[in-house]
């Protein structure tokens, strides 16, 4: 997560002068942007020229401003400005803005906020005009930055004349309100990636960028998050907060991914389930999704623990699989052509752990090995699972079932399920959210520091 987008951080931060219009609809975030480029690259010679709120009540609404722009250089606009006919009083905004830039150091950023207010009260039109051109060969000579801010939604002879243009915009995904940003033109500068989500979480603009499933190369640590004596903790403590404490004992639990990079975001959520049980001692046992097996789980795992702790509280059933059973102590095979005994032989493996167990099944693996689609199988593969669900309830086991949408075993399952959560792509970012229990979104992005590993979820406000 970062402040401003990558590209307006380039342009901003280049020294040589650059304008940039903020459009969007009201509600959409446009003054916060502002601000948050005036906390980024004004600093103490910034100036914000507003026609929305007072100084007082901008400092109120924003506290964290203090620290980054002086009072004297937030100028309330509404009290700058006379009437056609009056012969004596305040300045006009053109003449404010000209003395201010006199004294100000370069390189500056200044904001107006808003352009359309400003403009509207100069009746004339040809005036209007010349301010926009003086103040496109201001930036030029000036090496100033400077930010409009506009609700216009037309293309206006101001689009031409400045450097850059963004839009913010409401966004909706399954009826949860996310926000997005979307480059229209910065000159100069190459844009990477022409739209982000982006987050008003405090009160600041968060921008989103592409999930990035981290590659670790050596040993680190990944946030220990304690069970409690009601729930065992996913190893995420954001989303534990949401769920109310984790995955509470005895619950069935439905994690979907669509068949995009929100699989990637999936894989690092189980990767956490698996290392902090690990961890605690807490024994937990998978059958893998389609494509993944135990060595590839184990390279993926033992950055973050022992080998000795691998090889004793985690245990992986492979369907189908070869290998002989006795390759690694930490490996069991189910032959994948009689359901009931190779369920029931995974059903009394995890009976005979110490609880709480955390179970963890790829759906994808159970539906194409075992061909569900053929008549009676998807019956018997629910009573089956029926049958495990009950023992985990009973014995305080967590079971963690992850799943694509169109699976036929994953309709029946849904239903059956105490949380379903579930992960979706926005503009290359992973978002993460429940419908039981309903929740709002939030973005998914793995930390990695020098030596420690941790996913943190921020909500779209």
């Amino acid at each position: 997560m970062t402040k401003v987008l990558p590209e307006l951080d380039e342009a901003l931060s280049s020294e040589k002068g650059f304008s940039l219009l903020i459009k969007g609809l009201p509600g959409t975030g446009k003054t916060i942007l502002a601000l948050s480029a005036i906390a980024q690259f004004g600093g103490a010679d910034a100036l914000y020229i507003s026609t929305r709120v007072s100084p007082n009540s901008l400092y109120k609404q924003f506290p964290w401003l203090n620290e980054c722009i002086l009072p004297l250089n937030v100028i309330d606009a509404t009290k700058l400005y006379i009437s056609a006919d009056a012969q004596f009083g305040l300045q006009t905004f053109p003449e404010v803005l000209y003395s201010r830039l006199r004294g100000i150091k370069k390189p500056a950023t200044i904001v107006v906020d808003s352009w359309d207010a400003m403009t509207a009260q100069i009746e004339d039109s040809k005036r209007v005009v010349s301010l926009q051109a003086a103040i496109a060969e201001l930036v030029r000579e000036s090496r100033i930055n400077l930010i409009l801010v506009t609700e216009s939604k037309e293309v206006t002879p101001l689009d031409y004349l400045v450097d850059g243009i963004v839009v913010l915009r409401n966004y909706e995904i399954d009826y949860r309100r996310a926000r997005e940003i979307e480059i229209k033109k910065l000159r100069g500068i190459e844009i990477s990636q022409h739209k982000y989500p982006f987050t008003l979480k405090g009160g600041e603009f968060q921008s989103f960028k592409p999930f990035e499933r981290r590659g670790i190369e050596k040993q680190r640590r990944a946030e220990l998050v304690p069970n409690t004596e009601t729930h065992l903790s996913t190893g995420i403590s954001d989303l534990d907060k949401i769920l109310g404490g984790g995955f509470k004992k005895g619950s069935f639990n439905i994690i979907e991914a669509g068949d995009n990079i929100s699989i990637l975001g999936y894989q690092s959520l189980i990767a956490h389930m698996i290392i902090n049980s690990i961890q605690q001692g807490n024994n937990c046992v998978c059958i893998p999704c389609c494509g993944w097996d135990e060595r590839r789980l184990r390279r993926g795992i033992l950055p973050f623990v022992s080998e000795e702790d691998y090889n004793k509280f985690f245990t992986v059933f492979e369907i189908g699989s070869e290998k002989k059973e006795d390759e690694r102590e930490n490996v069991r095979i189910l032959k994948g052509d009689l359901m009931k005994s190779d369920f029931s032989k995974f059903i009394d493996f995890v009976s005979s752990l110490e609880p709480p167990v955390m179970v963890i099944i790829g759906v994808d693996m159970l539906e194409y090995p075992y061909q569900l689609k053929e008549r009676g199988k998807l019956g018997e593969m629910v009573g089956l699972l029926s049958r495990l669900m009950t023992d985990m309830r009973d014995a305080g086991n967590v079971g963690a079932f992850g799943m694509t949408p169109g699976l036929q075993l994953g309709r029946e399952l849904i239903h059956m399920s105490s949380t379903y959560l579930k992960l979706t792509v926005l503009h290359k970012s992973v978002i993460l959210y429940c419908d039981r229990p309903e929740t709002k979104l939030h973005c998914l992005e793995n930390v990695v520091t020098d030596d420690t590993l941790r996913i943190k979820l921020t909500s779209f406000v």
